[in-house]
């Protein structure tokens, strides 16, 4: 396999995500960085990088002597990165509700539109992020897009298996959000993000016990503290 991606780094990255989320690799396994080079036909240096932004999501362990390792992968995995990303996405569109701006509201009110009408996985997952990038930019200020911006990883490769699985509940999750920003009520605004992070996070969790790369049983079968947590965070936002 022989990259041709002009951001080597990030292909890199997809690259071993790819092979975590096909059970390939298991935690504590370590990654040969010359291995994974040689098979991508290319230097050690966007490996490196690769696997740094691998770390920024808690997917990778760097020890001494520059060697890398998977870290934990499981449930509790997946649920904490989109608890993170429901709690940051709630905040932007708390903001989107309670300004709202015409022409943002009308460029949602259009992908809310496509979305109605889309069928397709990659048409819809375009459609989605398009919506979420939306909602970001007329929400965050530049730190907020920073943190927003480090969720690039995990969260997107894990949304995936709901968008394949479940598009019919993911569509209703998004219009849940656009509704209650186009009638200004930050409080619901900041709520469906949060029930649509939820859906997403069940919906991968399924996914990967199905694939066989999390055991049944797991520990998502029980609500931890998290979301509830989150929600209270998200309720109590002024900002």
């Amino acid at each position: 396999m022989k990259l041709e991606r002009s951001n080597t780094s990030e292909a890199v990255a997809a690259y071993v995500l790819r092979r975590l989320f096909d059970g390939d690799l298991r935690s504590g396994q370590r990654l040969d960085l010359d291995a994974i080079a040689e098979e991508l036909g290319v230097s050690r240096v966007p490996v490196r990088e690769g696997l740094i932004q691998l770390e920024r999501d808690g997917l990778v362990e760097r020890a001494h002597y520059r060697r890398a390792f998977v870290a934990e992968f499981d449930d509790a995995t997946v649920r904490e990165a989109f608890e993170l990303y429901g709690m940051l996405s709630a905040l932007t569109n708390r903001r989107v509700a309670r300004r709202r701006d015409p022409a943002v509201l009308e460029a949602l009110a259009k992908l809310d539109e496509a979305l109605a009408g889309c069928d397709g996985p990659d048409e819809f997952e375009s459609l989605a992020r398009e919506f979420r990038r939306v909602v970001n930019v007329a929400g965050a200020g530049n730190h907020l897009r920073a943190l927003l911006r480090t969720f690039s990883g995990l969260v997107p490769v894990a949304a995936r298996f709901s968008i394949d699985d479940a598009l019919a509940d993911e569509r209703a999750a998004l219009h849940a959000e656009y509704v209650a920003l186009r009638d200004g009520d930050p409080d619901a605004a900041g709520a469906a993000a949060l029930a649509h992070l939820r859906l997403t996070a069940d919906n991968a969790i399924r996914a990967l016990r199905r694939r066989g790369v999390f055991p049944p049983g797991d520990r998502s079968d029980t609500d931890g503290p998290g979301w509830a947590d989150a929600a209270r965070i998200v309720e109590g936002s002024q900002a």
